[in-house]
């Protein structure tokens, strides 16, 4: 019976071990939806949002809390603008005839910032019609200014310090990748691994909208 117990012991173990390299940890109220989750990458890779922190969320008036319904393949993409970290604007509506690849992380996240040199990778493919936007979920701009500077990303990044993008495009988890063409989401992909194999996912998933 020892022997048994040393061995379960040893298996719950390796799975823990084996999840950390994929994700930071949940909040409780959102474990039973992340399970169920059926968009693109498993959601191992993915992170819920608002793990670091939840203690503001009584302070938030109703109006604020409100969020879109759940986003599927086929959906108009809802429009925003958003304040770039080079100081320009970003408005979806104003790229309908672009393929936009448009993703959310935040720095506190692993797998957010294992796949962000996947972005740098597709902007150097020089795609002429390929609008991309990586937008930070809800930290503040210093801490986005300094990610950018000490990370050196060159793609277009966006502030959204209220969450009022992120309400307009809800989920369970980050990151979280939409591919958009002519205002109309084609794929989404919840989760990430490395950069190399994200760039590919993205990549074929861009190809196919262009042809």
């Amino acid at each position: 019976m020892s022997k048994y117990k040393k061995l379960f012991g040893f298996v719950f173990a390796i799975s823990i071990c084996l999840s950390s390299l994929t994700a930071c940890g949940a909040a409780s109220e959102q474990e039973s939806a992340e399970n169920e989750t059926s968009i693109e990458a498993a959601s191992d890779d993915a992170v819920p949002e608002n793990t670091e922190d939840e203690s503001g969320l009584d302070d938030q008036d109703d109006s604020d809390m409100q969020m879109a319904g759940e986003l599927k393949e086929g959906d108009a993409a809802p429009d925003f603008t958003a304040t770039l970290v080079d100081g320009s604007e970003f408005k979806m509506s104003d790229h309908k005839d672009d393929v936009v690849i448009l993703n959310f992380f935040a720095s506190w996240c692993g797998p957010c910032m294992r796949e962000m040199p996947a972005f740098d990778m597709l902007k150097k493919d020089e795609y002429s019609n390929l609008s991309i936007l990586c937008v930070n979920c809800e930290e503040d701009k210093a801490t986005v200014d300094a990610l950018v500077k000490d990370e050196g990303f060159t793609f277009p990044i966006a502030y959204d310090e209220d969450g009022a993008i992120g309400a307009k495009y809800p989920t369970d988890g980050i990151p979280y990748t939409l591919i958009i063409k002519n205002g109309v989401i084609e794929k989404t992909f919840l989760g990430a691994q490395d950069a190399d194999t994200q760039y590919k996912e993205y990549k074929d998933a861009i190809d196919a909208c262009m042809n």
